[in-house]
């Protein structure tokens, strides 16, 4: 039977991919517990206006601007799996920190700010080296299925977590429900440690010369440099990052304003708040079953494009679902059922081409560029949001950002990616690219 499986798929036999798998599945888990109890503490406990709201969701994604500016050539050249350790113990303590201050009476705004800021940092560094060691530990050909096992995992945690939150929250409070994620970073920790150092070290391209050091900030511009070319001159890969900065604009619209739609808008409970992302969780795991089977039959190219749009047609759905409060279930049902699962295969596929067409010495910067880009989008749209909630009210929030989203499908539309029908045989990866 085991001789079956591990013939069925090589990564059943691959004993470093399997640890970041075990590493990942109740870390996955419990960081939806956090993501749900944190707004819920700032708008329940707090009693947070919208601008403050969206402060606390710009805080947790505003790190990323900063980690990836600086933290791309420090994981290149770094020991990765160490880091992530480091990063998970770190996390532990962040998290942690959140249900005892609360216990003494010493939680506030500007504390959970804080917290949430750190913690984002830390989850940023975690992130870049996750995705820079997949393709040391994995064969090229077998990335998308590594990326689709993963996603997987991330996508039973979107349907068991938040709807799990909900239910914690309602009975044991948002702070308390907070621990359960604390432990799952320990977790974690252990099974990341049990990667032996050689998997995660840097490769020698990008191993520094103790004689021929730079100065830090010197190092710093050339690291950004290289992870910006690395995407330029992959015509795919830019339309790819130029597509998800309008996705992750618009989604700024919805995350700085989700809790306060819900709660306030549509008059929700947590519980209930919690079961409709749970639903995004059946649609994200289908999307990562049906990502792989989708790219061998339109391509892999035209794949991605299929799943951006499908993602981008569930965030209209916020527009009925604003506009109709009476039938705002059915439609934020849509929104998860349909944006999930497009988003879940778009990200499986643009990531595996990322790991496969870039260079390796050079995906942390890569990835570190994407961060940059990315968290500066989500941050900047995210106040905005706010300001505007304060303006204009959360509803006509929401129908803005729903709407920015379908102008990421513009830069998707090139012949560079859309051509892209099968795998590129390693050799000609770059070369195909250019």
């Amino acid at each position: 039977m085991f001789e079956f499986i591990r013939r069925a798929s090589p990564l059943w036999g691959n004993a470093n991919f399997n640890r970041l798998w075990a590493a990942q599945i109740l870390s996955a888990f419990g960081s939806r517990i956090t993501r749900t109890a944190l707004p819920i503490i700032a708008v329940s406990v707090l009693s947070v206006s919208p601008w403050e709201a969206a402060l606390l969701a710009a805080l947790t994604y505003a790190p990323y601007v900063l980690a990836g500016a600086l933290g791309g050539g420090f994981i290149e050249r770094g020991k990765k799996t160490r880091i992530m350790v480091a990063m998970d113990l770190f996390r532990f303590a962040i998290v942690i920190a959140t249900p005892v201050a609360w216990y003494f009476n010493l939680l506030s705004f500007p504390l959970l700010c804080v917290l949430a800021a750190l913690a984002g940092a830390a989850s940023a560094l975690f992130q870049n080296a996750d995705v820079a060691i997949l393709p040391r530990l994995v064969a090229k050909d077998h990335l998308v299925d590594a990326n689709s096992r993963l996603q997987a995992t991330e996508s039973l945690a979107e349907l068991t977590g938040p709807g799990v939150a909900g239910v914690m929250i309602d009975l044991l409070t948002a702070p308390v429900a907070m621990i359960a994620d604390a432990l799952t970073f320990i977790w974690s920790a252990f099974w990341l440690w049990k990667i032996p150092k050689g998997a995660g070290e840097a490769v020698e391209e990008v191993v520094a010369d103790p004689a021929s050091r730079q100065p830090t900030m010197q190092r710093m511009r050339d690291d950004a440099v290289v992870g910006f070319l690395a995407i330029w001159r992959c015509r795919p890969i830019r339309a790819i990052i130029t597509a998800t900065f309008f996705f992750y604009v618009s989604a700024g619209f919805f995350f700085a304003t989700f809790t306060l739609f819900m709660l306030r808008v549509l008059q929700m409970t947590p519980t209930l708040m919690g079961v409709i992302i749970s639903v995004g969780g059946v649609s994200a795991l289908l999307g990562s079953l049906a990502a792989q089977p989708l790219a061998r039959r339109m391509g892999q190219g035209p794949a991605i494009v299929a799943g951006f749009v499908m993602a981008s047609a569930g965030t209209m759905m916020l527009i009925p679902a604003a506009m109709l409060p009476q039938w705002s279930i059915l439609f934020m049902v849509l929104q998860q059922l349909l944006g999930d699962a497009g988003m879940m295969i778009f990200t499986i596929l643009a990531v595996s081409l990322q790991q496969r067409l870039l260079p390796e010495d050079q995906q942390a910067r890569a990835n570190g560029f994407n961060q940059v880009v990315n968290g500066f989008g989500m941050t900047i749209s995210i106040l905005t949001a706010g300001w505007v909630a304060e303006s204009i009210g959360v509803s006509n929030t929401v129908i803005i950002g729903a709407c920015i989203s379908a102008v990421g499908i513009i830069p998707l539309l090139t012949r560079h990616l859309l051509s892209i029908k099968q795998k590129p045989p390693l050799s000609e990866g770059l070369a195909a690219a250019d």
